[in-house]
């Protein structure tokens, strides 16, 4: 007889759970399922946050901070806590390990570079130049006096200018305007790159998770096919059974071997991903702990779900594009806080600037200028040694060949551009968020069908055993219960851990893994002025 598999993960065990509702897609007309037919839960599943973020484990990220080769588990050890790794600890991980954070890091750090630059354009300039001429000497004549030094053979000249700019027409603070747009896009990037991160890690850590719980399930199905093996043989020596039993149940053997190694394998496979996800070294030996990482949507209903109503009466229609308040209430929250479309919008406050940028080219230019020079050795009729002037100098374009109308031409198809890539930013945003709420919808149903399933196969498994055992059936019945159970055993893990990832992708696709971590762009939704928008006034 088959043990219980509650031990495969204590969450996976959902005996006794109830998932009240209709089922309205086959109910009858008197409004009741037909018999077999697993009622579902109602109302909109649970989008609260599903873990806090928490902070990163050791040092932030920052300029200066690379390494050739990933780190392993054990060279930061001194920044993790011993033994298995949690979900909350691996998430800490990457938040200090991470290449892609890293790199946008150090690509905000080149465009933090890029804003001083236009800052120092504001500041005056001290320049100091240093001559010296070798030439024949030269002497005038006059009578019978001393000759006159007209040119000396080592002239020496020191000269220092100074220049300072005045931004009369603001060209200087739009492009200082500009590159702070930039330096914004990209701090926000971080923030994006962090989110997408997160969302990663947890998805590798519930892929591995599944992998170890899909094991369990494999050594199980081998062991009863081991055991069936061993009641077959006896049998066939004790003349109450046929050959053909003993060689099925020894295919059923070598099929379960298979299973196993490849369960293993994809074990393997799927931590060598999260410690890449992490950004440590992949062949990183590691262990993990399921602690606070696994629920199921029983535990997770938010209280105030309406029991009695079924999806189609919660305002929402799978039919339509109309999905509820709960899913409206996501979306608005997504575009107010998802990075990737404040990155645009700064990104188009940026092109603005330019079309300002390029207009004021063909507008004069001013600058104070003063010049202090020294020749130690001067010559001449009246030699000085020392000279200064101080004047306002006026740059005024006659005729730039149609440079500044290309420039104008080019800098408004980058605002076009812009105001394209934001728009479509923000319809990809709103397809992630549709593609998360509907998948979490799914992935909570479908927990309380395979947990259905898997009951009704234990009790099917159990059923084709007395039979077998009594006689009155073969090994080929209990065979294909087995199988149905193994299926069903599989179907009830992937459901769980489907419905995990679905509550990680739910948040990422909200946005809430962006913000809160110190030293990362931004810990807070940045404000619209921020960004560039006008923040509008309440009447």
């Amino acid at each position: 007889m088959r043990v219980s598999h509650n031990h495969v993960m204590r969450h996976l065990c959902l005996v006794g759970v109830v998932f009240g509702g209709q089922v309205s897609a086959v109910a009858l007309s008197n409004g009741i399922g037909p018999t077999g037919v697993q009622p579902l839960p109602t109302g909109p599943p649970n989008t609260t946050m599903q873990h806090k973020l928490p902070q990163p484990n050791g040092a932030v990220l920052g300029k200066g901070i690379s390494s050739k080769h990933s780190k392993t588990l054990l060279q930061i050890r001194g920044r993790v806590p011993a033994g298995p790794v949690t979900i909350q600890e691996a998430v800490a991980i990457a938040l200090s390990n991470s290449p892609a954070i890293q790199t946008a890091v150090e690509n905000l750090h080149r465009l933090e570079g890029v804003t001083d630059l236009t800052r120092a354009a504001f500041n005056p300039t001290l320049e100091g130049n240093f001559n010296y001429t070798r030439l024949k000497q030269q002497y005038a004549n006059f009578g019978s006096g001393s000759p006159i030094l007209l040119v000396n053979p080592d002239s020496i000249t020191l000269q220092a200018d100074f220049t300072l700019p005045l931004d009369i027409m603001g060209e200087l603070r739009a492009a200082k305007d500009q590159a702070g747009f930039n330096e914004v896009a990209a701090r926000i990037n971080v923030n994006s790159v962090m989110n997408q991160t997160v969302l990663n890690v947890k998805n590798s850590f519930y892929s591995a998770l599944r992998a170890q719980a899909l094991v369990q399930v494999a050594v199980d199905n081998l062991n009863d096919d081991l055991a069936q093996l061993t009641d077959a043989q006896n049998k066939l020596k004790a003349g109450t059974a046929a050959p053909f039993d003993v060689l099925t149940a020894q295919t059923n053997v070598a099929s379960a071997q298979q299973q196993l190694i490849a369960a293993r394998s994809n074990v393997g496979l799927a931590i060598a991903s999260l410690n890449n996800a992490m950004g440590i070294a992949i062949d990183s030996p590691i262990t993990l702990s399921d602690e606070g990482a696994v629920v199921t949507p029983s535990m997770a209903s938010p209280a105030t779900n309406p029991t009695s109503q079924s999806v189609d009466t919660m305002g929402a229609d799978l039919e339509t594009s109309d999905l509820g308040p709960a899913y409206n209430h996501l979306l608005d929250t997504a575009e107010d806080n998802r990075p990737e479309i404040l990155g645009a919008r700064a990104s188009l406050a940026a092109a603005k600037k330019g079309i300002f940028i390029a207009e004021k080219s063909s507008l004069p230019s001013f600058n104070i200028n003063a010049q202090a020079s020294y020749t130690p050795n001067a010559s001449g009729f009246s030699p000085q040694t020392t000279a200064s002037q101080f004047g306002v100098s006026v740059a005024i374009p006659i005729f730039d060949g149609g440079v500044t109308k290309a420039e104008i031409t080019q800098a408004h198809a980058e605002v076009d551009t812009a105001r394209t890539a934001l728009r479509q930013t923000i319809d990809s945003v709103n397809l992630n968020v549709r593609n998360a709420y509907l998948t979490l919808l799914q992935d909570r149903d479908l927990v309380a069908v395979a947990q259905q399933g898997l009951l009704q196969a234990k009790e099917s498994y159990r059923l084709s055993e007395v039979r077998y055992k009594s006689g009155v059936s073969t090994l080929v019945e209990v065979t294909n219960a087995e199988a149905a159970l193994s299926q069903a055993e599989s179907n009830q893990v992937n459901a769980i851990y489907n419905y995990n990832a679905a509550r990680s992708a739910m948040d990422a696709a909200v946005g809430r893994y962006s913000y809160n971590i110190k030293g990362l762009g931004y810990t807070t939704t940045p404000a619209p002025s921020v960004v560039g928008e006008k923040v509008k006034s309440k009447k």
